[in-house]
């Protein structure tokens, strides 16, 4: 009879994502006991997401769905969103408005619009990391590193700001996430 080892199982996470950023960032966090599978989808409308994620969810340890609010708020499409989020619960992880207020929490906890191109000009005029920010793969690799250091103020800071529907507060439940993998 064989002895077996004392293995860690592989943990597995399915987490569909809606930009090639989001993409690059969840891959730098693989290890060889976490196997992140951060899904871009070919076909991004909501509602496809939604029914390629309840499709996809059962083949792993756990699941998640991280939805940036900038565009369904564009798009008139919260009030799916918010749907989607009462069924799925703690699956659904929200960026009010992108995951750019994510990456600014890694530094402080502050007020902000609901305007993706302010919180970007808002980091790279304020945080030498930020400098030559864009979201090409070169530049995440760079920045990457930095923020991983900093991923606790980034806990501690999303915690702080719960994300409500009703007052779209910018917001991340990214902290979700790296809670159930660290």
């Amino acid at each position: 009879m064989r002895k077996s080892k004392n293995r860690k199982l592989k943990q597995t996470y399915f987490v569909l994502v809606d930009g090639e950023t989001e993409q690059i960032y969840l891959n730098s966090f693989k290890t060889p006991n976490i196997h992140i599978k951060p899904e871009l989808p070919k076909k991004k409308a909501l509602n496809e997401m939604y029914k390629y994620f309840k499709q996809e969810k059962h083949n792993f340890n756990k699941s998640f769905w991280i939805i940036d609010l900038d565009v369904p708020i564009r798009e008139n499409k919260l009030n799916d969103v918010k749907r989607y989020k009462q069924e799925l619960k703690d699956e659904i992880l929200i960026n009010n408005p992108c995951l750019e207020f994510w990456f600014l929490l890694h530094y402080e906890i502050k007020n902000f619009p609901n305007d993706c191109k302010k919180i970007e000009s808002y980091l790279k005029n304020n945080f030498d990391d930020f400098k030559t920010y864009d979201k090409s793969a070169k530049e995440m690799k760079k920045i990457i590193p930095k923020l991983k250091d900093k991923l606790p103020i980034a806990i501690k800071n999303a915690k702080n700001r719960e994300c409500y529907f009703d007052s779209l507060i910018s917001c991340s439940e990214m902290y979700n996430f790296f809670e159930e993998i660290l």
